[in-house]
């Protein structure tokens, strides 16, 4: 396949865009906190656009005050942050993209300790996730917001942006007017449709007075709304009608509002494209452009999506995050070189929350490609000197450090215990529960890079330290990996006692009902894992509750799963014995007993595999990464071995 519907150019407005694939605007943490735009932005947009992205939208940026909803937000509403818009633009021109700013306000969806007085809103609602008050807008104010609008987008096109993008969606201040969720008014911004939509038309007729017919207007709404009194698909086409007439001349197409956070991020249970009805009910109601979000990372379903009529562009979030090379490599057809997007949220989403990412490590990344943001500092060269490299495990962990490695001039070897068709370590179990499947795809990414790269991989090979003392490697990096423990209490040596990662790979052979010793995120995918087979089961964790380590969205969308699918949760218990099917665990002080479960499975953590003694002298250069050298996740393990890889 070409690809020949996703690199057709095409028009918005006056506007030619490349072809069809957009970086939409999401938060990057890559501006300064006091709202100005300097060169690690610059940086992080500007790979994006010389990847071959037709059109690069960047993040949320104020359009006054009172507009703030994330932590160094960039700002738009004086003159003093021209000169970094102005920087910004060029970095994304000077790549081949159009540049379209995303103008934001937050409304009641902020804190008044982000913005340092009460949020504002058209009706006094509260935010469901803030909960702080909120002022309502006078009509007069309304007005006053509107300008500030215009104003920000005469901004931009000084600055050299070829348009901009109305947020209207996600619950910020645009959605706040058109939805009949949160607009209560009764002036000429409220009521029906026409109402609730003029604060729109204003704002689109005013840009389009004051910048004229050359300056792209986009508007970024909802399909639905995911909240109950919230707009739905039907109303949502109405909307995109009006827009039209107001003179839009594109709607990106999205879904979600605040406390309908997995709509806006979607989880990895959600179908890649899962928004397209509501966006081609969209586009075959009106004649202006169309794009689309909701969780698109595969070319094909990309291309299918663009060629049947769901899509005129299509919007690529974290997979834009994940490899700003995407469009470059698609249309080359180098397509196992794709940093793939697995929805995960791991490392996208929460920045800088892992203890074992270097300090100072800010700014949104990948799990699967730490160097996806492009900082100075997660950029690298050839090695001076090239070095005899040792890697003991083909996890993703060794297959990352050793590929880098390799691109920078080493001689690298893989040596992996297991056959070619099991490297992946942890990941590729991790990949047996439902909705896992996309696990296998950096897993492939990884043994690919090696390949190219010229990683040689032995497989089926024990390595003990006689042999590491015969390679004589310049360096050595142990990447073996973690073991699975059961808790020392009578009964785990039961023969209806197993551990998680044998019942994932069918190793053991299920009952009709399981009890799963664990509710980390190893516990509850194995519990769903069972579900398939069992009648009943069950899930003890000695924590306030289950599944804290995934991230919320996602483990929100779990527990609706578990709920649907009737599994038991035991929280705050303490297993404290087995005997037969039965379980005898400690909750809130008092003993209880659970029975009648036919498999006990443990899923209580991993301890590091530790095969050499005095590691350190092995070689003149020695690593120990990823759960080698504390079981962890794949994020810290990932960002392990590319730190490794960069550093030899």
């Amino acid at each position: 396949m070409n690809f020949e519907s996703t690199f057709k150019p095409m028009y918005i407005g006056k506007m030619l865009v490349k072809n069809r694939l957009v970086v939409p605007a999401m938060d990057s943490a890559m501006c300064e906190m006091d709202g100005k735009i300097e060169k690690m932005a610059c940086d992080y947009y500007g790979a994006r656009a010389k990847g071959g992205f037709g059109i690069v939208i960047t993040e949320i940026a104020a359009v006054d005050d009172k507009a703030t909803g994330m932590p160094g937000e960039p700002r738009l509403y004086s003159d003093e942050y021209l000169p970094g818009l102005t920087r910004l633009a060029n970095a994304i021109h000077t790549g081949g993209a159009k540049a379209i700013v995303q103008l934001h306000h937050a409304g009641r969806e902020t804190a008044s300790a982000m913005i340092g007085q009460t949020a504002v809103g058209p009706s006094s609602i509260p935010s469901v996730v803030y909960r702080e008050p909120v002022n309502e807008y006078t009509t007069e104010q309304v007005y006053e917001l509107i300008d500030s609008y215009i104003d920000s987008s005469v901004r931009c096109k000084k600055a050299g942006f070829d348009g901009i993008e109305f947020h209207s969606a996600h619950g910020y201040m645009g959605l706040q007017f058109m939805s009949p969720r949160t607009n209560k008014r009764i002036d000429e911004f409220g009521g029906g449709v026409e109402g609730r939509s003029y604060f729109h038309k204003l704002i689109i007729e005013g840009i389009r007075k004051a910048c004229g017919e050359e300056f792209a207007i986009i508007v970024r709404m909802d399909s639905i709304e995911a909240r109950v009194g919230g707009i739905e698909e039907n109303e949502a086409v109405v909307f995109a009608r009006l827009l039209e007439s107001y003179g839009a001349d594109a709607l990106n197409i999205s879904a979600g509002t605040y406390a309908a956070w997995d709509t806006i991020v979607p989880t990895p249970d959600m179908p890649q494209g899962w928004n397209w009805h509501g966006t081609r009910r969209i586009r075959e109601a009106v004649k202006v452009p169309v794009m689309a979000a909701g969780r698109y990372s595969d070319p094909f379903v990309i291309e299918q999506s663009i060629e049947r009529g769901d899509t005129d562009f299509v919007c690529l979030g974290r997979q834009s995050i994940a490899d700003p090379e995407f469009p470059n490599k698609m249309a080359g057809g180098d397509l196992a070189d794709i940093v793939p997007c697995i929805g995960c949220t791991q490392r996208c989403m929460s920045f800088n929350d892992h203890d074992s990412l270097q300090e100072g490590d800010w700014g949104v990344s990948c799990m699967l490609n730490p160097m996806s943001n492009n900082r100075k500092d997660v950029q690298y060269d050839m090695a001076e000197e090239s070095k005899k490299v040792m890697i003991i495990g083909a996890g993703v962990a060794g297959m990352e450090a050793a590929w880098i490695a390799a691109e920078r001039g080493h001689d690298v070897t893989i040596y992996e215990k297991n056959d070619e068709s099991k490297v992946g370590g942890q990941f590729l179990i991790a990949a047996y529960p439902p909705f896992k499947q996309d696990l296998t795809r950096p897993i492939r990414y990884y043994k690919h890079m090696c390949k190219k790269n010229g990683v040689k991989m032995v497989f089926n090979t024990n390595v003990d330290t006689e042999f590491i003392k015969s390679v004589k490697p310049d360096v050595l990096v142990v990447a073996t990996g973690a073991t699975p423990f059961k808790l020392n209490i009578p009964g785990s040596d039961a023969p209806n006692v197993y551990q998680a990662n044998d019942v994932l790979v069918g190793k053991s052979i299920l009952g009709n009902s399981a009890l799963v010793i664990g509710g980390g995120m190893v516990g509850v995918e194995t519990a769903e894992f069972c579900q398939d087979y069992c009648a009943r089961v069950a899930v003890v964790e000695m924590r306030d509750d289950i599944a804290m380590d995934l991230y919320m969205t996602v483990r929100d969308s779990l527990l609706r799963r578990f709920k649907q699918e009737g599994i038991e949760i035991y929280r705050k218990t303490c297993v404290s014995r087995i005997e037969g099917n039965t379980v005898y665990a400690e909750q809130d002080g008092k003993e209880i007993v659970l029975d009648g479960f036919d498999n006990i499975i443990f899923a209580v953590g991993s301890k590091p595999e530790v095969q050499f003694e005095d590691v350190e002298s092995l070689a003149d250069q020695v690593f120990v990464i990823g759960d080698a050298k504390k079981a962890r996740s794949a994020v810290e393990a990932i960002y392990e071995g590319a730190r490794v890889g960069m550093s030899i």
